[in-house]
């Protein structure tokens, strides 16, 4: 199937379930007709699997320069996939993007909106035999916003959560939080506003055992003898900058038991860069592919290629509160002199389509029109950069554009970093010195302020236009701030018919656009490869055709894979 045939289908899929579709069941998982076996978790095996003993997968770590295995305590200093496979979520997405119960086992939304119950799941157990409590729940949330956590804003703006902001800046105690546990099995969660999407926010809620923190500290998600797991997987070795293997969990009586009888994370193989060898040498089963690596494959093992298109989009970003940036006609120059046709089809041919919008193509609430707004126009850029009292780039200051060293993002930014050094000069003759720095320090410059020119990108939490653009509402992400902005968005947020939320949503996206504080660029193509005996539903086409293992499955996808013989 061609990719924009791919795009198509995941556009049907992602709109369906954004316009208010919420999923309690989730879909029946197959049960094969014959079983290879069962392994330790007691999932029969397909009848083309492997024997038990033999299914062990080995894969690379999404980041291996973090820390915690504890979402909770940081989204970005996270050992993610691994983590996602030994912290319990209250509700996942499977690989159709329904919004499956977890932790949960349902929930209903009382007549106003704002207050959730939600059924938990009888008889879950952590790794080492404690009962899992609706107070734990609590607890997990209370202790989130008591540390000035790294991805507040998905608790602040995109739930909602009832005193959320209040709690985090000490205005209130932490009782005051809205969420409460009535009883052992029962989670009640208040919102400041209407928020008729909570449950798919609500994939971002993993447990945090209680008795570990209160007995090791934080220190308790830094190795294996301490971690205490409440998800389908447990620790079985952590070798810190080796491997980290996991085994199932005993105690996980859950959905989504896996196939597998072990899961091996190796470190040092997140870039394609060091994957794609490990892969050719069977060390790992699967890898993204950069531009080389995608064309070698497609050549000589077509059959392991599979591509899809991703809701990432990169973007630059400028503080419009700092000289040269806080003039408005320098950042307009700088967005209308890219020309996006011309990146997305040399130095990042193949793995990027052009983009004007936070929001990604297929994504709902997609403005068909934006791209109109913020044309390719070389001409008008030059002219608008004299008029800021710049011609022909004189007197300009030197300026670096600062750039996160992250695996993940590795194959587009450090192209596109090394192209738009290159391109500004010969178009503006103004000079971009591009910097790469450790993944902490630039997420903590962003948040903290303490540089003026970034390049980021952003990718969906939930399935709702407000996954993107809450982002950039006032003391979030940027440091720019509109209050007509956020007064459209606050609006679209709160509910109300899909008509009028997507008409609030798209006239503030164009507010932002129009200020130029934000240079949207393109959006990511993802080609990756995996080893032909990698099978299950992970692996699959899902109910639109599109075969994928999107990293916003992951509870999904290592539940969900096996090998075959």
């Amino acid at each position: 199937m061609k990719r924009k045939g791919k795009l198509f289908l995941l556009l049907l899929i992602i709109h369906f379930i954004a316009a208010g579709t919420v999923f309690a069941g989730g879909t029946q998982e197959a049960e094969p007709q014959e079983s290879a076996g069962a392994v330790a978790s007691g999932r029969a095996l397909p009848a083309d699997a492997l024997p038990a003993a033999q299914q062990v997968f080995y894969a690379p770590l999404k980041d291996d320069t973090t820390t915690y295995m504890d979402i909770m305590k940081s989204q970005y200093n996270c050992i993610h996939f691994a983590t996602e496979s030994v912290q319990l979520s209250l509700v996942a997405f499977d690989n159709n993007f329904n919004t499956v119960p977890i932790g949960a086992e349902s929930w209903e939304v009382a007549a106003d909106g704002l207050t959730w119950t939600f059924k938990l799941r009888q008889g879950m157990k952590y790794s080492d035999g404690t009962p899992i409590t609706a107070g734990d729940w609590v607890y997990t949330l209370r202790r989130t916003v008591s540390q000035g956590y790294d991805f507040s804003w998905i608790w602040r703006s995109g739930a909602g959560i009832k005193n959320w902001s209040a709690v985090e800046k000490g205005e209130l105690p932490v009782e005051e939080l809205g969420i409460s546990a009535p009883d052992d099995n029962t989670l009640v969660i208040t919102t400041e506003v209407a928020k008729p999407y909570l449950p798919q926010v609500l994939v971002w809620f993993y447990l945090v055992p209680r008795h570990a923190v209160e007995k090791h500290g934080d220190e308790y998600a830094t190795k294996a003898d301490t971690m205490v797991a409440s998800g389908p997987y447990m620790i079985e070795e952590w070798v810190q900058g080796d491997r980290i293997t996991l085994v199932p969990n005993p105690y996980y009586n859950g959905p989504w038991k896996p196939y597998l009888s072990k899961l091996v994370f190796l470190y040092g193989v997140s870039d394609p860069v060091t994957a794609f060898p490990a892969y050719m040498n069977d060390e790992i089963y699967l890898t993204n592919l950069n531009m080389g690596q995608l064309a070698l494959v497609r050549q000589n093992s077509p059959e392991e290629l599979k591509s899809w298109p991703s809701p990432r989009v990169f973007y630059l970003a400028f503080d419009p509160n700092v000289a040269p940036f806080d003039d408005i006609r320098v950042r307009q120059a700088l967005q209308f002199v890219l020309d996006r046709d011309e990146i997305t089809s040399t130095v990042l041919k193949d793995i990027s389509i052009p983009e004007y919008q936070i929001l990604a193509k297929g994504f709902v609430g997609y403005d068909k029109d934006a791209a109109s707004l913020s044309p390719h126009d070389a001409d008008k850029a030059r002219k608008l950069l004299a008029e800021a009292g710049y011609p022909g780039g004189k007197g300009f200051p030197k300026l670096e554009l600062w750039i996160g060293n992250i695996a993940s993002v590795a194959p587009w930014q450090e192209p596109a970093g090394e192209y738009l050094q290159a391109y500004f000069k010969k178009e503006l003759g103004i000079e971009i010195v591009p910097r790469f720095l450790e993944k902490k320090t630039f997420i903590d410059a962003m948040k903290t302020r303490k540089h003026n020119f970034f390049m980021t990108s952003y990718k969906y939490d939930y399935i709702d236009p407000s996954t993107y653009l809450d982002v950039f509402l006032t003391g979030g992400r940027h440091a720019w701030s509109n209050a007509e902005y956020d007064k459209l968005i606050k609006a679209a947020d709160a509910g109300g018919p899909w008509d009028a939320r997507l008409k609030n949503y798209q006239a503030a996206q164009r507010i932002m656009i129009k200020d130029a504080s934000f240079v949207f660029m393109f959006q990511a193509q993802v080609h990756a490869a995996w080893k032909s005996n990698v099978k299950g539903e992970a692996v699959s086409p899902n109910e639109v055709g599109i075969t994928s293992f999107e990293t916003g499955l992951v509870p999904f996808n290592y539940t969900h894979i096996y090998l075959s013989k």
